[in-house]
């Protein structure tokens, strides 16, 4: 049954054509989902004392926030801001109460946090990740247990009760708006007109797309005059999973590798990866956020998976390497 879900959510999340009384029950599942929605926008928005950026995006999963993230939240702690990511730990125990770490209070962050929430924290080790489903109470540990006058909140475009000063929306150049239907006929969360409520739009993946220009006016038509960015995940490196060496990109060309991710968009992590020049003899993809099985890890050439896909990893033989990579600005060629 699991299986047969997952097989009917990809075909949607590759706009592949479904049969038209299965399109018609999903589309009538539409309202359902939307309700949760409509009532979070009939609450009133609490404001903190703290400056609060939210990084979402309108569909669902694959977009490629989390270096946003980091990047931003790198960049507020140089400027002397004290800085708390605020998750739901998606993947990890549903957490009623604000559960905070940093990446040197657990072996086992993944547990803790889930796996987006693990990496950014290795990522950012002077920065609190706080994981709660209210994220007004998160906030709330964020400033008054940890001093933070910075919140950014991750996934956050759908939590309308944290006001926000900046709402920042990601948008995968590769797949912007899927079919264009709702959950569950589409992938997005949100009519695209949703878009007016942000600040700045964030496009990734502009290397392994085209017309991005047409992208672009797509978003002005919805939005005029906001500020986009034009972005590509850049690979920086790679690091040993077992012992977290790092790895000079160059590895990747040394010889065959193999491929392996567990993420919402593997075909992205494919051609960032092509992109290095590696030589892929297999590329394999498991349903999102699971663990890579143990068995397809077997053999003596290197297996490269993303670092989400790390996060979950506990003993891995040492031929199993992640890919890092920081998001890059990009321009029209």
């Amino acid at each position: 049954m699991i299986a047969a879900v997952h097989g009917l959510a990809e075909r949607i999340r590759r706009n592949e054509p479904i049969s038209l009384p299965l399109a018609a029950l999903l589309s009538a599942a539409t309202p359902v989902v939307r309700a949760g929605m409509w009532l979070r926008h009939r609450r009133a928005a609490v404001r903190v004392d703290a400056y609060v950026v939210s990084v979402g995006n309108l569909t669902a999963g694959g977009s490629g926030k989390t270096p946003l993230v980091i990047e931003r939240a790198r960049r507020e702690r140089a400027a002397g801001r004290k800085v708390a990511v605020l998750t739901r730990g998606y993947g990890s125990a549903p957490a009623r109460e604000p559960i905070a770490a940093m990446a040197d209070a657990s072996d086992n962050l993944f547990t803790l946090l889930g796996d987006e929430a693990a990496l950014i924290a290795r990522k950012l080790p002077d920065v609190i990740v706080v994981k709660c489903s209210d994220r007004i109470a998160s906030a709330r540990t964020a400033i008054e247990q940890y001093g933070c006058d910075m919140l950014i909140l991750d996934d956050g475009f759908q939590h309308v009760r944290l006001a926000r000063d900046e709402d920042i929306v990601v948008v995968d150049a590769r797949n912007p708006f899927g079919n264009g239907h709702l959950i569950p006929r589409g992938v997005l969360r949100e009519p695209v007109a949703a878009l007016r409520r942000a600040t700045h739009v964030v496009v990734t993946r502009c290397d392994q797309a085209h017309d991005i220009e047409d992208l672009a006016s797509r978003i002005r038509a919805v939005c005029p005059g906001i500020s986009i960015r034009l972005t590509r995940h850049a690979p920086i490196g790679c690091w040993r999973v077992n012992d977290g060496s790092p790895c000079p990109l160059d590895m990747l060309c040394e010889g065959p590798v193999r491929a392996m991710c567990a993420i919402g968009n593997p075909e992205a992590f494919f051609d960032t990866l092509a992109a290095t020049g590696a030589q892929m003899e297999e590329r394999q993809a498991f349903r999102d956020h699971t663990e890579i099985p143990g068995s397809a890890l077997a053999g003596s050439l290197p297996v490269i998976v993303t670092e989400k896909d790390a996060m979950r990893m506990r003993d891995v033989p040492g031929h199993v390497f992640a890919l890092a990579v920081e998001l890059e600005d990009w321009q029209t060629p």
